[in-house]
């Protein structure tokens, strides 16, 4: 794994160095009342995250960080992703989850991270290896995902890999005032899980009723883009999203600062 990593390293620095005069950096910035991810809410303060990106032709390489503003959740990620003519997507992202859930006691039983090696890539890593395919129906706006966590640490009792796999549709509408309405639903499964269970169940009911698969979400999400002066605005975004396979129900605010 440590030479897929290397490997994977190097070539993005070599994109890097060699695409530079006809590519394009950017950065965004984002505020989130919590981090809700594929079915739960894996960061439960508010947090601050930003996103910088390399951008050439369909390839984009980048970085996405995460941090809770009460010192709970941390998260840094690498990615690269690329994007066919047909429109067509590709991502594989290199998660890393490093919190102190301690700090919060009703998330204190998942444990303090931040003294991880993040060059573990074996048994006991904080790591895992997400790989993805993106759509939207031509014509229409329907948007389809599919994801597998190919590696890292998602694993049953044996230390085989499960394969959680995260399958999710979301239909966007346009209204007036630029206000864009986005109902979604997903699916989680695991391809090979050994007893049941996979990586999309936190609560303790859903994992002692270890089931593997499950409806992981459905939600509605309102997004609008706010004037703040004549030369700057911020996008606005907040839902509701129900997961059935966690027995639970969530509200969710974001605000992308650029």
């Amino acid at each position: 794994m440590k030479k897929i990593i290397f490997t994977l390293l190097t070539g993005l620095m070599t994109t890097l160095i060699f695409a530079q005069d006809s590519g394009k950096f950017d950065l965004t910035a984002s505020l989130h009342n919590q981090w809700y991810w594929r079915g739960y809410a894996v960061g439960p303060d508010p947090i601050i995250a930003a996103q910088a990106s390399f951008k050439y032709k369909g390839l984009e390489v980048g970085t996405w960080n995460g941090y809770g503003l009460a010192g709970i959740w941390k998260d840094v990620d690498l990615y690269v992703s690329y994007t066919t003519k047909s429109g067509i997507s590709f991502a594989l992202w290199d998660i890393y989850n490093y919190s102190d859930y301690t700090a919060s006691p009703s998330y204190a039983a998942y444990g303090d991270h931040t003294q991880s090696n993040y060059f573990n890539y074996g048994k006991g890593t904080r790591h895992f290896f997400d790989l993805s395919v993106a759509y939207t129906l031509p014509k229409t706006n329907l948007n389809l995902f599919l994801s597998t966590i190919i590696a890292g640490r998602d694993r049953n009792a044996d230390n085989s890999q499960r394969y959680s796999s995260y399958f999710k549709a979301s239909y966007d509408f346009t209204l007036e005032n630029n206000v864009t309405v986005s109902p979604y639903l997903s699916y989680g499964f695991a391809l090979d899980s050994d007893g049941g269970g996979t990586f999309w169940q936190w609560t303790n009911k859903a994992v002692a009723d270890a089931k593997t698969s499950g409806f992981n979400e459905v939600g509605i999400n309102i997004s609008k883009p706010i004037k703040i002066t004549d030369t700057y605005s911020v996008k606005a975004n907040a839902g509701v999203v129900a997961s059935p396979l966690n027995h639970t129900m969530t509200g969710l605010l974001g605000v992308t600062l650029f």
